[in-house]
């Protein structure tokens, strides 16, 4: 019995095609492989280098602006830290110490502290020496307690006040100082209980004015800027904080006053909004703040949001003031009653707010009432003048010289293994015409043809 005739199975071979046409036919993926990585790549650094280098060349630039103007920017800045580094040394008055140092170390040029008049007395609490205290803060502008702002506008601002203790004997002196150093003026009082004020304005007035007004231009507080911040008329127990400029090496890191203060929260009602305001004050500038917040919850719309407020469906969130991040500078040209002015500009003033109630908006419109209480709200005050970070949008670019490089990546190794590809593909197509292998000439059965 004959078997039947098996059919012959060929064996399999890659890319066993027949002519160049079906071999492209087969390879074509991977041909767009290679050439949409040789244009997405050339895409991708055709934009960085033509488009976006723009924006990292005036990335670039305002930096380097930045750096080179920030002699400018910390002198500006020093006035910030001469305000509150500047105080006036009379222990009497004002119970706290000022390191003077402090601004000249970061910014090493004018302006200067104001000059200095100094009571040497041999008691600084003694009547005589308050007896003289009193003529000299009147012609100095000044209270007589620590805090107030200035009782003469006029006279303010000009000179600072202090007083020292001198060995017993000596007759009460009014010496002047400038950049830590006795200037050499210096006015003896003899009768401590009838001084001649006029005498004493003259003196104030010719030391002020020994000084130049580019060396000590800055507006100088009734008291040191720190102890000038009050929110809802509670101090802020505030200190300087140095912020390092890092990388940046800016010799005047911008400083904040960070604090806290026992505010009162005053009563909540949807009815009278008005009512609920804290004021923030430093130096004489005031704003009022929002003691609360209310907030609605979902959706985002504001057209769903508007009808479930007519509603009184609204879901709100009722929050109360938790923290204040405001920024003050200085205005020479208002005195030094109003010299130093908070910024309105929203972008200086942040607020947060901590929940305390979230429901529906009816019941706040039913006359809900919420406090009043005290809190501790946390206080920052930074200076508006001061050099800042740059902030600008992140520049993107390197994403696209990294994709450029990952399309790289992609055409060497496709283009390397096609270059193999089609040396098979054309073994094929010579193999299923009968014809010999290409390397046919370096093969010995071959020898001949």
């Amino acid at each position: 019995m004959e078997g039947s005739a098996q059919p012959h199975r060929r064996k399999y071979r890659p890319l066993d095609v027949r002519t160049w046409f079906e071999g492209f036919l087969r390879l074509i993926g991977w041909i767009l492989v290679i050439v949409l990585a040789v244009v997405t790549g050339g895409t991708f650094m055709g934009y960085e280098l033509k488009i976006l280098n723009r924006h990292d060349t005036d990335f670039r630039d305002l930096y380097f602006d930045q750096r080179i103007t920030s002699d400018l920017n910390n002198r500006y800045h020093k006035n910030f830290l001469l305000a509150d580094g500047c105080c006036n040394p009379d222990p009497v008055i004002f119970p706290y110490t000022c390191d003077e140092s402090l601004a000249d170390t970061l910014y090493d040029g004018p302006p200067y502290c104001k000059p200095l008049v100094v009571i040497e007395c041999s008691d600084v609490r003694s009547a005589a020496c308050n007896s003289t205290r009193e003529v000299l803060y009147d012609a100095a502008g000044l209270p007589l307690t620590a805090g107030l702002p200035y009782t003469d506008c006029v006279r303010a601002g000009r000179v600072r006040v202090g007083a020292t203790v001198v060995a017993a004997g000596r007759p009460i002196t009014l010496v002047a100082y400038y950049q830590s150093r006795p200037t050499g003026a210096a006015l003896v009082i003899q009768s401590p209980f009838s001084i001649n004020a006029s005498q004493v304005r003259e003196f104030v007035a010719a030391v002020a004015t020994s000084v130049g007004a580019s060396e000590a231009n800055y507006v100088q507080p009734s008291t040191r800027l720190s102890s000038a911040v009050t929110l809802g008329g509670s101090p802020v127990s505030a200190s300087l904080e140095l912020l390092r400029g890092g990388a940046r090496g800016l010799r005047a890191p911008p400083p904040w006053k960070l604090g806290t203060a026992d505010v009162a929260i005053p009563l909540f009602s949807l009815a009278s909004p008005d009512d609920g305001v804290i004021p923030l004050a430093v130096a004489g500038s005031e704003l009022l703040l929002a003691a609360w917040r209310v907030a609605p919850l979902q959706p985002s719309d504001p057209d769903v949001v508007g009808g479930l407020v007519a509603a009184g469906q609204a879901q709100v969130d009722v929050g109360f003031l938790s923290e204040v991040q405001a920024t003050v500078g200085q205005v020479p040209l208002l005195g030094a009653c109003g010299g130093w002015q908070l910024s309105t500009d929203p972008a200086d003033l942040k607020l947060s707010y901590s929940s305390v109630w979230t429901g529906k908006l009816a019941e706040l419109q039913a006359g809900m009432l919420l406090g009043p209480f005290r809190q501790t709200v946390k206080v920052g005050i930074r200076d508006v003048g001061g050099p800042r970070r740059i902030a600008l949008p992140s520049y993107g670019g390197m994403w696209y010289i990294f994709n450029a490089f990952c399309m790289a990546c992609i055409w060497l190794f496709s283009n390397s293994l096609i270059l193999f590809v089609i040396i098979l593909v054309w073994w094929n197509i010579r193999s299923n015409k009968g014809l010999p292998p290409i390397i046919y000439r370096y093969m010995k059965r071959y020898r001949g043809w």
